[in-house]
Formats: C-alpha cells, sequence, structure tokens
C-alpha cells in the first residue's frame, strides 16, 4: 500500500501542476482515483511496451475501491458489436474478477457509453463520448460518484453574502458559509482546514496559499496527515462547477507512449489490432450548505490501429484556493481541485 501511495500522490502532483500551468485563470477538478484505475484497467488490457509504460507511471497494484454510501466506483470495457467475437477467451471473467469490471457490446457504442456514464455517476456527468468518437472500437472506462453531508450541516444563520477575490484580479458576490473546525493546517505555503463528512470516512480539506505562495505543487498527503487539533473558524463559499479535459499528451509526456501507436498490444482484450487514441477526463463537483457531491469519469478511446479517431486560527476562503476530498483512512486524496472563479 505505501508503494502505492507514493505513486498516487506524485501523479497526482503532476496531473494538478499541469492543469495549473495549462488553465491558470480557470476551476480545476479532477479525481485521482479515476484517472489511476482506468489506467489499471489499461495496463492490465495490455501487455508487452504497452503495459510496462503504464506500470512504470502507476505500478502494478491494483487498489479495489471500498464501495460505501458516500462512494462509488464503477469499472466497464464497452467493444464495439463488429468486434465482440475477437475478445480474448477469459478476459470477461478477469475484469470481473479484477476490477469488479463489466464488459459490453455495442452497436451504437456512443449512445451506450454515455447511458452507462450518466447511470454511474448518479446523473451528474451525462455524457462523456461525442459523434467524433463514433469510429472507436473500445471504450474503457472508470466512474466515480461521491455523495456526503457535513457531520455538522450549516443553517441559515451559518450562511453570509460576502466577497470572493477572482484570480483576474474581479470580485464576485458569492453566499459564504461560517463555521468552527477542529483541524488547522499550515506550513510554508498554505494555511487551511479539515471538515469532516458524516461517515468520517472522507473528509473536505481546503488549502489557502498565503499571500507570496501559489497552489502550484501541493503534497495533499502530507498536509492532511500534519493537521493540527486546533480551533479554527472558517469561511468558504458555496461552489459548483465541471471540468473537463483530453489527458492524452499529459499521459505521452508522464512516458506513456506506446500504446498510442500502431505497436500497442491489447491480446490480453483482444485479437482485434487496437490502439489507444485518446484519455478523456470529465469532473463535477457541488459543495453547499449541506454536504458535497461530485463525480468524475475517465475514458480510454480506443481505435483499429492506424485509424485515426480524435491557538485561535482563521481560514477565509475569499479569494482562490485549493481543496481535496480526502479517504481518511489512506490520506489520500479521491478529488483534488483549484477554485480560482466565482461563476
Amino acid at each position: 500500500m505505501s508503494k502505492y501511495a507514493e505513486q498516487y500522490s506524485r501523479l497526482t502532483e503532476s496531473l494538478m501542476e499541469f492543469f495549473q500551468e495549462k488553465k491558470q485563470n480557470e476551476n480545476i477538478v479532477i479525481s485521482p482515483l479515476s484517472i489511476m484505475t482506468l489506467l489499471a484497467i489499461a495496463a492490465d488490457a495490455s501487455t508487452g511496451k504497452s503495459k510496462d509504460e503504464i506500470i512504470s507511471l502507476i505500478g502494478e497494484e491494483v487498489m479495489k475501491v471500498e464501495q460505501n454510501s458516500s462512494l462509488k466506483s464503477s469499472n466497464a470495457v464497452c467493444v464495439k458489436e463488429s468486434i465482440r467475437d475477437t475478445i480474448t477467451e477469459g478476459y470477461e471473467k478477469h475484469l470481473k474478477e479484477t476490477f469488479d469490471g463489466k464488459l459490453f457490446a455495442s452497436e451504437d457504442i456512443v449512445r451506450d457509453v454515455n447511458a452507462w456514464v450518466k447511470e454511474k455517476t448518479n446523473g451528474m456527468i451525462e455524457e462523456a463520448a461525442d459523434d467524433s468518437m463514433n469510429n472507436m472500437a473500445a471504450c474503457l472506462l472508470n466512474a466515480i460518484a461521491f455523495e456526503a453531508e457535513w457531520m455538522e450541516e450549516y443553517t441559515e444563520d451559518d450562511i453570509y453574502e460576502e466577497e470572493f477575490h477572482n484570480i483576474d484580479g474581479t470580485v464576485s458576490e458569492v453566499q459564504m458559509m461560517y463555521s468552527i473546525e477542529e483541524s488547522y493546517i499550515e506550513d510554508e505555503s498554505f494555511t487551511g482546514f479539515i471538515k469532516p463528512y458524516k461517515d468520517e470516512k472522507y473528509a473536505f480539506m481546503a488549502l489557502l496559499p498565503k499571500k507570496n505562495s501559489t497552489c502550484k505543487k501541493i503534497d495533499f498527503t502530507g498536509l492532511f496527515q500534519s493537521a493540527s487539533e486546533e480551533t479554527v473558524h472558517v469561511r468558504m463559499p458555496e461552489f459548483r462547477y465541471d471540468f473537463k479535459e483530453d489527458l492524452t499528451e499529459t499521459c505521452k509526456k508522464l512516458g506513456i507512449q506506446t500504446i498510442f501507436t500502431p505497436a500497442a498490444d491489447f491480446s490480453p482484450l483482444t485479437s482485434a489490432p487496437l490502439q489507444m487514441e485518446a484519455v478523456i477526463h470529465k469532473a463535477h463537483i457541488e459543495v453547499d450548505s449541506h454536504g458535497t457531491k461530485a463525480a468524475a469519469v475517465t475514458m480510454a478511446v480506443v481505435a483499429m490501429a492506424g485509424i485515426p479517431a480524435f491557538d485561535f486560527k482563521k481560514v477565509r476562503l475569499d479569494r482562490p484556493f485549493a481543496y481535496a476530498i480526502m479517504d481518511t483512512g489512506t490520506g489520500l486524496p479521491v478529488f483534488t481541485g483549484i477554485y480560482n472563479q466565482a461563476e
């Protein structure tokens, strides 16, 4: 588990750093758990150099997600009906045993992938595939749905209209929620707090950069574990937004390359000559007085090889801040984000 946690944290840090460079004035939210799981499914469905490059990034361990009332993780491989007969014997059973995943064939792969995504994210993400993906031969999928109420919900008396100072220099009026928490975080770059959800399996962690610091490099696990028991007065805005990003070039920069070429070897999955064309990540987040809802889907678009597809502390979150939904058992982030701009 320690090796997995180390690679998980390193990938999380790399992805957040990459997105902050690319989307400097935008709100960001990703699920490292969803991305790690999808890459593990891709490694398991491939062999040779295709697999080795993924394993060097994420490791060989497969962490099975504990399903509970707050978090649901779902996995699937959808193939076009025309290649159903090429599926390697035993793969369907292996997918079920290893990832609790479902293999299904489709005549209309875009429609059926989107139906699966909508169901598995509790309707928070309605579609991941579009008509430009009609030529894909297969699709590897992971979906995460998270819904949890605060241990102590906010009342009307705890919510005020206040200003949020956006990263672009503008000011927005937001609904600011006031609470007193018992876990405080501080290092040379951030002050922050941890707010527990009702089941205590997960907690919300917010990190406010100090005046001369940025959110660029964040050790979410280290900061979570460094929290001290101190009373902290908190102001946090209600917010909700969506995020979408093509992770293909990011994967290549991180060393996953062969699987995107005709040299890809998907023989553990199928005898058909396939190569990965794109890795797409979509996420949704809602934080309000009742709790948090979040969803993510990570999708690998696979095409026929050679055929292109496409003491008294205060933390006032009134300017851009980072946040994470943390698994309190492992200390690993399930969702991470940057809130730069009130919408």
